[in-house]
């Protein structure tokens, strides 16, 4: 297997095109008539038609098998939501509240049991007529996989890849036999689940964990292959144009894929963890996503193998502290086996294999404005008060962070047959199926709540420059008539960051205040559990453009602050001042959350373990660490064409630099390099 031709024809990828068999499927489907009314029918008649028309193509020295044919598009499209899209009429519209993906799928399942067995496990279940029902659209659909899956083997067999051949003919219907059947079943499934029938970051859960029944050291080079061939299996769906720009007109458009590594209950998969590893540092390309969990009972191996990971693929990896996540989602209400599990699917959305949850983004910082600017609101305590009272009606009627009512009629996804409680309940996830109701709330903009209620108190309390009230006037007349002051505050005041202990005393008090009003949730109103993330992704702009200035002087329509991380080019005192602000949080109270590190040099891997163990030993929940020099961003920028491969880190995951919008480059500039 030629990996750097395969990465080559990657980057060479004509990314106007789309799935033309796909389209060209679904077209033919809808215009043969007679199309079932009912979701659950329409998707399975759908499936079974286009199984049976995209093509088993195989490509150059393809090693596991399984692409989608891409050509010009000559049909009409629109959008669906996961920013992806779609054939007009697509029979397939996105699941779970129709966001389009975003789950863990339960891989371990189909290892152990294939489509059939999992469809068999339906039938045995099925009580009620709507459950046998149900189940005979799960074996329909498990059917069509298998003919699929058949027609590549007979394409396998014609260009002499008997073991592709032999694997496809039992997988994914049947249970995986070894490392090399048990990866093509989850590339095809995961293929077909992305590319044909449409959604976006399906995660690939705890893979290590799933495949170390397969491990024998014997075979460790042919287990390498075979999983530097997985790794690039995942570039190729959604290509590598950049979400927050141009993108592929397919259903699945940059997608990720998460893959959760380590950590407590994989002590016995270091071997397969630090495989893993080896592979996408062959690979050296954006997807698949690691994300490394450790404790400080994690073997020195593995802790090295993760600092060297994070400083030479690109910005990839993010790190996740057992010592502190697992007792959280107890906590929260989660199982203990789940909590012991858990894994991430989106950027930063805390989930367990075989599960989805919902989530929504709060914009806190327009919510603490429209507090501060209450007419009963007039000093900080009236303002602290007033924000926990405004918090909590926040976080309770937030729609965003609603769970969609199930559906009245039928229900299929494929998916589906991958999530816990759908198999047992012989019910779909969108009919309720799954075992678990959670929501993420996405707490955004911290930083700037923490830097302002800071300010408030230095200009009106501790200088004495102004009163509350005439502050508060000239905020919102946008620092207009005082621009002397203005600049005080936005650049000599100091800022979240720099472990001084007034500003993150305050950072820390915003931010109870925010996870509070969520963690109120779960005392039993509920039949769902709520949990708390301090995570943007990138809407920390978005959101920004909505709101007018705040106290610690940004200024209206700019960006807010970033997840965990301070304002951007604020902390200037270096990584240790840094690390012990942000150690100040309540990650004892959250679920999820994501702190972006940048430094401008590689470091010795055991000074970036130290570095580590000492703010998870604090504390901390999740670090992403990139080492990124500005000047090689600014010669990106300068000569593009030289800097093709260059992948950076955006928040949770990562992309090309060269691909990404002009003011995302720009963040990436303007984001503190910290010193070490």
């Amino acid at each position: 297997m030629d990996v750097q031709k395969a990465r080559e024809r990657l980057f060479a990828k004509d990314e106007t095109f789309g799935y033309i068999d796909r389209e060209r499927a679904i077209d033919e489907f809808l215009a043969k008539g007679n199309v079932p009314e009912n979701q659950g029918e329409r998707y399975v008649a759908a499936l079974e038609y286009m199984m049976t028309q995209l093509s088993p193509l195989i490509i150059g020295d393809d090693l596991i098998l399984g692409r989608m044919a891409e050509g010009p598009l000559p049909y009409e499209l629109e959008y669906v939501p996961g920013n992806g899209f779609s054939h007009v009429g697509n029979p397939f519209p996105p699941t779970g509240g129709r966001d389009g993906g975003h789950m863990n799928l339960n891989y371990a399942s189909l290892l152990e049991n294939g489509l059939g067995g999992i469809a068999a496990k339906m039938e045995a279940n099925a009580k009620t007529d709507t459950q046998k029902k149900y189940a005979s659209l799960a074996r329909r659909a498990a059917e069509a996989v298998r003919g699929y899956a058949a027609r590549y083997a007979d394409e396998a067999e014609k260009t002499g890849r008997d073991r592709a051949a032999k694997a496809l003919r039992q997988v994914p219907y049947g249970p995986a036999y070894d490392m090399f059947s048990a990866v093509q079943s989850i590339w095809l499934v995961q293929m077909i689940l992305s590319c044909a029938t449409g959604g976006r970051d399906f995660a690939f859960s705890r893979l290590d964990v799933v495949l170390m029944p397969f491990y024998k050291k014997e075979e460790e080079d042919d287990i390498l292959e075979i999983l530097t061939a997985l790794c690039l299996k995942c570039n190729e769906i959604g290509g590598l144009s950049s979400d927050l720009s141009d993108r592929m007109p397919i259903p699945c458009t940059s997608t990720n894929n998460y893959l959760m590594l380590g950590g407590k209950g994989a002590e016995h998969a270091l071997p397969m963890s630090l495989l893993f590893l080896k592979a996408a540092h062959a690979v050296h390309l954006p997807q698949p996503i690691p994300a490394m969990r450790m404790s400080k009972d994690s073997p020195m191996e593995w802790k090295l193998a993760c600092a060297k990971a994070s400083q030479e693929l690109d910005g990839q990896v993010a790190y996740y502290n057992d010592d502190v996540l697992i007792p959280n989602l107890i906590e929260l209400g989660y199982p203990e086996e789940y909590a012991l599990n858990y894994t991430m699917s989106g950027c930063n959305r805390v989930d367990y294999p075989g599960h989805r949850s919902a989530d929504g983004y709060h914009n806190t910082v327009g919510l603490f404005l429209r507090t501060y600017h209450q007419e009963d609101v007039h000093d900080l305590d009236s303002l602290i008060e007033a924000f926990k009272v405004n918090m909590k009606w926040e976080a309770e009627t937030f729609e965003g962070c609603q769970l969609f009512d199930p559906e009245e009629d039928m229900h299929f996804f494929l998916e589906s047959m991958l999530l816990r409680g759908c198999v047992e309940n012989v019910c779909d996830l969108e009919n309720g199926g799954q075992d678990m109701q959670t929501v993420v709330h996405n707490l955004t903009g911290m930083a700037t709540i923490g830097n302002s209620l800071a300010a408030i108190e230095k200009a009106v309390y501790i200088d004495k420059l102004l009163t509350f009230d005439e502050l508060r006037d000239l905020v919102k007349n946008n620092f207009e008539g005082n621009p002397e002051l203005h600049q005080l505050i936005r650049n000599r005041y100091p800022k979240y960051g720099n472990d001084i202990e007034r500003v993150d005393r305050w950072t820390s008090i915003a931010a109870n205040i925010m996870v509070d009003a969520v963690r109120q949730m779960n005392d039993g109103r509920y039949d769902r559990l709520h949990i708390p993330s301090l995570y943007s992704l990138f809407f920390h702009h978005e959101l920004g453009e909505m709101i007018g200035a705040t106290p610690d002087g940004r200024l209206a329509g700019e960006a807010i602050s970033e997840s965990q991380s301070p304002t951007y080019g604020t902390d200037k005192e270096g990584i240790t001042a840094l690390l012990q602000s942000v150690s100040q949080l309540p990650h004892n109270k959250i679920g999820c959350g994501g702190l972006n590190v940048r430094i401008e040099k590689k470091l010795p891997d055991e000074m970036v373990v130290a570095l580590v163990d000492t703010y998870f030993a604090l504390g901390g929940m999740n670090m992403c660490l990139t080492v990124l020099n500005r000047d090689t961003l600014l010669a990106a920028m300068e000569h593009p064409e030289e800097y093709q491969t260059l992948c950076v880190r955006i928040v949770g995951y990562s992309e090309v630099f060269v691909r990404l919008p002009d003011y995302m480059k720009q963040e990436l500039l303007d984001r503190t390099a910290v010193a070490v």
